[in-house]
């Protein structure tokens, strides 16, 4: 039983850290260029490291952070390569 907690736990620890990549990517869809490639890379940073910060007393905040990051950033990506919907080039 403490095992499926552990990895529902870790399943929405991880889609957290998507939708934060994804919805950063999707926020600044028509924002400039460099608006659009460089904040969300931030906000994965950013909120990495406040995760890492919440967690920082236990020895899991270092794996923590990276599979924040490693979420984060596949959601930043699947957010840049995903066509917009109702919206043509």
């Amino acid at each position: 039983m403490d095992s499926l907690v552990a990895l529902v736990v870790l399943t929405v620890f991880a889609l957290a850290a998507w939708f934060t990549g994804w919805g950063a990517v999707r926020l600044l869809r028509r924002a400039h260029l460099g608006w659009y490639a460089g904040v969300p890379l931030l906000v994965t940073a950013g909120s990495g490291y406040g995760m890492a910060w919440l967690l920082w007393p236990s020895y899991c905040a270092g794996p923590a952070i990276v599979l924040w990051w490693a979420c984060a950033l596949f959601g930043n990506i699947s957010g840049w390569f995903c066509p917009a919907r109702g919206l043509h080039a």
